[in-house]
């Protein structure tokens, strides 16, 4: 069963760059590695501090594998100093999509 994440958290102004190339490289590692990583988009609020990521896993097993590979452990060593507020993870309940 697919499973549905939303990530929401909020950085140091002066981090801003730092965190969103951090994103960038994310974002590319997971598209390259993570073939259970159905989908992964993130996003900045418009001229704002908050980052939003959007997420859906093929299965419990391939959220666990993305939780512990190497490029997601570089990215919280860069996220989590650099964070106002620390991300809160959301499991969301799909109710429709025009995803094919």
């Amino acid at each position: 069963m697919k499973i549905h994440m939303l990530a929401l958290y909020r950085v140091k102004e002066d981090k801003l760059d730092e965190v969103k190339e951090a994103v960038s490289t994310v974002v590319e590692a997971i598209k390259e590695n993570e073939p259970g990583t159905l989908f992964y988009e993130a996003y900045q609020g418009q001229e704002d501090v908050s980052f939003f990521h959007i997420m859906t896993f093929e299965n419990e097993e391939a959220e666990n594998t993305h939780r512990s590979t190497p490029h997601m452990a570089e990215f919280a060593k860069v996220l989590y100093p650099n964070c106002v507020e620390e991300p809160v993870f959301v499991e969301l309940d799909m109710i429709r999509s025009n995803v094919r």
